[in-house]
């Protein structure tokens, strides 16, 4: 298989550099530059990988994308959902795309969502409907029937949806595609923060919003005439969705799309998708980077070349600089340069991107004195030793026509240079708010300074970080602190010292519970083995996990719970679901490794 190009395939035509374009007539939202897209000569937009591999491949252009979205429009025009919330269930993969932008052209507000499959996801997705009230759901043939199943899920009162099941033959029914010009409606899309399961929050976000994170991430990117790109995260996350999809139809260049599902099962297929097809752009959480370093094998790591990657996006969780290090050192032998690598830091409610390193430039990393960021202050650790000091890496400049003010949640006022705070944003990529949650919504997007005369309004991310020399640190999550003794713990720096304890480690999530004399330290890390051949090193492994984060962090577990691979709640995107592991625990629901009746017990308190 030979690397894309713009004029592969035998599509002719250049790249657009849309920042280029005369803004009198420059479209306005997504669904209308495909439509421009779809006018002009043939040009590839997509290439779905089926099984993951290069073996067999699915090229789109943007004309085949615009017909089948247009299958798609004409039937939702026909049930009269203009104005109406759909909601969107397909796999990931060229469909999905169709009906996300055939939504946008019927101008319905599309609801990105993952198949329910799994009782957790049958679960949640049935939280969805519920708090959206959609008139369709959009799913893959194979869910036909299953509805039944589903609907059981469902309160008594709440209104049945109704269903389009789509695949191949759905496409290639003598319906005549719908071409007529976009009706752009408000909202365009209502994102799913990656929440608990009984507490969904839809962001209200609109087509300008969408937009206008296109801009703000071009503007970091530059303008490539060869850029290609690929992606395997899931579509209905915020990053797969307007950092992949959304992105590339706006700037005109192709994308390589697989299922996330075939990435986890061998990150190897990411890496070798970028050498296949010369990817130059590409993006990953911070747990991808951690998978490819610790799974690829030395066999597949000869069949790389990642010399064509000029833009790596690294988000999610904080960016550890250890995985960055492990990651260059793997990888760099074959082509990888990490001045390609852009960390970068954004959320949900501000459609997606923030801030993120400029294009070129080195990866900037800060080593800080453990104790004082402890205690909430920014303080060099140059020349300390390695046990005394944090390395936190720069998630860059903050996006053009926005800003960030660091703020001391309880005073609302902002921070003093130094001072670690909660991070406010205010920008045309904040979203509007979530859906019929005003009290919440007036609380999270429309904060004011304290003493604040002016109109100015922000975003309460949650988050906390600092700014400097013009650069945002992001150190942790407001909620998510441990806080042992007047001290502030970060849990992903205790997880990190966690999963690097013992090799037979693998995930792990940190919290505290109240304990007899305060606040305690509780420690659930994900073990690669059977419960017997836990018993047999208990002792080791225990003794790992309790000196590392004793050692390095100053404070001593009250408990570390083992459970298998894939105990720990995950987000969508990777993250760890602290607040949902706390509460397993609490509940006794969290699994762990379970013994056979010949074992002997193991107790690790």
């Amino acid at each position: 298989m030979t690397g894309l190009s713009h004029e592969a395939e035998g599509y002719g035509g250049a790249v657009d550099r849309i920042a280029g374009w005369d803004r009198t007539s420059l479209p306005t939202s997504l669904p209308e530059i495909l439509e421009y897209r779809a006018s002009r000569p043939r040009q590839l937009a997509f290439r779905f990988l089926p099984d993951g591999t290069s073996d067999d491949v699915v090229d789109w252009t943007y004309h085949d994308l615009a017909d089948h979205a247009g299958r798609i429009a004409a039937d939702l025009l026909r049930r009269e959902l203009t104005g109406r919330r759909v909601v969107l269930a397909l796999d990931p993969g060229v469909h999905y795309v169709a009906a996300l932008f055939g939504i946008f052209q019927a101008g319905a507000t599309a609801v990105p969502s993952f198949p329910p499959t799994g009782k957790r996801a049958v679960a949640r997705f049935a939280s969805i409907i519920e708090d959206c009230a959609p008139d369709v759901i959009i799913a893959d043939r194979r869910l036909e029937n299953r509805v039944g199943q589903f609907e059981a899920e469902l309160a008594p009162s709440v209104r049945r949806p109704s269903w389009v099941f789509v695949d191949d033959a759905y496409f290639r029914e003598e319906t005549e595609a719908d071409r007529r010009p976009a009706r752009v409606a408000e909202p365009a899309l209502l994102q799913y923060t990656s929440g608990s399961t009984g507490d969904p929050k839809g962001i209200v976000l609109t087509h300008d919003n969408l937009v206008s994170n296109c801009v703000a991430l071009e503007e970091n990117m530059g303008y490539e005439p060869d850029r290609v790109g690929c992606t395997w995260l899931p579509p209905y996350h915020d990053m797969g969705l307007m950092g992949t999809i959304m992105l590339a139809v706006h700037g005109g260049w192709p994308l390589v799309l697989m299922s996330p599902a075939h990435f986890v099962q061998q990150p190897y297929r990411w890496l070798k998708a970028i050498t296949d097809h010369k990817v130059t752009i590409s993006v990953g959480p911070n747990f991808a980077f951690d998978l490819c370093t610790s799974s690829i094998t030395d066999e597949e790591l000869e069949t790389l070349d990642l010399g064509t990657l000029r833009q790596v996006f690294c988000g999610s969780e904080p960016v550890s600089r250890a995985t960055l290090d492990k990651f260059r050192e793997r990888f760099g032998p074959r082509g990888y340069d990490e001045t390609s690598l852009i960390p970068c830091y954004g959320l949900a409610e501000a459609t997606l991107y923030v801030s993120g390193k400029p294009t070129g430039d080195a990866v900037r990393t800060q080593w800080l004195d453990r104790t004082a960021l402890e205690n909430g202050l920014v303080r060099s650790a140059s020349g300390a030793a390695p046990e005394t000091a944090a390395r936190i890496v720069s998630c860059g400049t903050v996006a053009q026509g926005h800003e960030v003010v660091i703020v001391i949640p309880e005073s609302r006022r902002p921070a003093e240079a130094g001072r670690i705070g909660e991070v406010w944003v205010s920008g045309p990529n904040v979203a509007a708010g979530y859906l019929g949650r005003p009290e919440l919504s007036a609380e999270t997007f429309t904060a004011r300074l304290a003493d604040s005369e002016g109109e100015q309004t922000y975003l309460r991310t949650g988050d906390l970080g600092f700014l400097l020399d013009g650069e945002l640190y992001i150190t942790g999550r407001l909620k998510d602190l441990v806080v042992i003794a007047g001290r502030n713990l970060y849990p992903q720096d205790i997880e990190h010292s966690v999963r690097e304890a013992h090799d037979k480690l693998r995930g792990s999530a940190v919290f505290s519970v109240p304990g007899e004399t305060g606040e305690e330290l509780v420690v659930v890390a994900e073990y690669r083995g059977t419960a017997r051949q836990l018993a047999a090193e208990a002792d080791e492994v225990l003794d790992a996990v309790v000196a590392a984060v004793t050692a390095e962090h100053g404070v001593r577990p009250a408990d570390v719970h083992f459970g298998p691979v894939g105990a720990i709640p995950m987000t969508t995107s990777g993250k760890v679901r602290r607040d949902a592991t706390r509460k397993a625990y609490a509940q006794g629901t969290l699994k762990k490794l379970a013994l056979a009746t010949d074992d002997k017990p193991l107790s690790v308190r």
